[in-house]
């Protein structure tokens, strides 16, 4: 992190995440994940694999779930316990493959797994995008299997290109999906649940009208209590604090 500049940004009233100013940046993705894993159920409990900045584990334990946070980067890491502290959060943050995660049994495990597979697509030059962009630490299917390992449900979410590959690592870690959505032909969102197999619930969301943000983003970003920009595609918030570069927390996803 040393040398890195540093924006502080509010998604959520009292919510404060540090992330770099430029490289990767959190995006839709977590507010979407978050969102729509809170419809399938109200966790007590919940562990974010994979954490990076923590954005996704502090939104969930800033609505009362006690949560945990993994990632095999210190500098990661020691930005989200900053974040936690000036959050007055409680989340517990630790350096860890999660591919090492002993078995428990959380609520709801999270997971935004990288992009693309190992030796695919071109690598970036910024170390913390190309480890969120390709599986340097992880394939999708050692990535599934510690998320069904960690929680009893376990919600992902995927590029489209992946996501038969990611229903196949669920229902191989015998985690078999029960609800899917697709959002705008681009990402999916999946949840599998721990021995339990049944009917899928599916359905296809847009992120956006010609009116703006979407009924179905509107709903989840209201079940996290976080800010949404008025005009699909600009920043939601403002960094602020002195000493650091001003910057919103970005509503585009990103495409690590």
């Amino acid at each position: 992190m040393i040398g890195r500049a540093l924006t502080r940004e509010t998604p959520a009233p009292g919510l404060v995440i540090w992330q770099p100013a430029r490289g990767f940046r959190y995006a839709l993705e977590p507010f979407l994940l978050c969102g729509w894993a809170l419809e399938g159920g109200w966790p007590r409990t919940a562990g974010d694999l994979g954490t990076g900045c923590g954005v996704a584990a502090l939104l969930l334990a800033r609505l009362g779930v006690r949560c945990s946070g993994w990632d095999v980067s210190e500098d990661w890491i020691r930005l989200a316990r900053r974040s936690a502290e000036d959050s007055v959060l409680n989340v517990a943050f630790d350096v860890r493959d999660v591919r090492t995660l002993p078995l428990a049994d959380l609520d709801l495990a999270l997971c935004n797994p990288p992009y693309l597979p190992a030796g695919r697509g071109p690598g970036s030059p910024d170390p913390w995008r190309d480890a969120a962009r390709t599986e340097r630490h992880g394939t999708l299917d050692e990535l599934a299997a510690a998320a069904v390992r960690t929680g009893r449900r376990a919600c992902l979410v995927v590029p489209r290109s992946r996501a038969r590959e990611a229903e196949h690592a669920l229902e191989r870690a015998d985690a078999p999906v029960r609800r899917r959505c697709e959002v705008d032909s681009s990402l999916v969102l999946l949840e599998g649940r721990r021995h339990d197999p049944g009917p899928v619930a599916a359905e296809i969301a847009a992120t956006r009208t010609r009116e703006g943000w979407s009924p179905r983003v509107r709903a989840w970003y209201a079940l996290l209590g976080a800010r949404l920009s008025d005009r699909p595609g600009h920043q939601c918030t403002s960094g602020e604090g002195p000493g650091v570069t001003s910057g919103g927390s970005t509503v585009r996803r990103n495409p690590k």
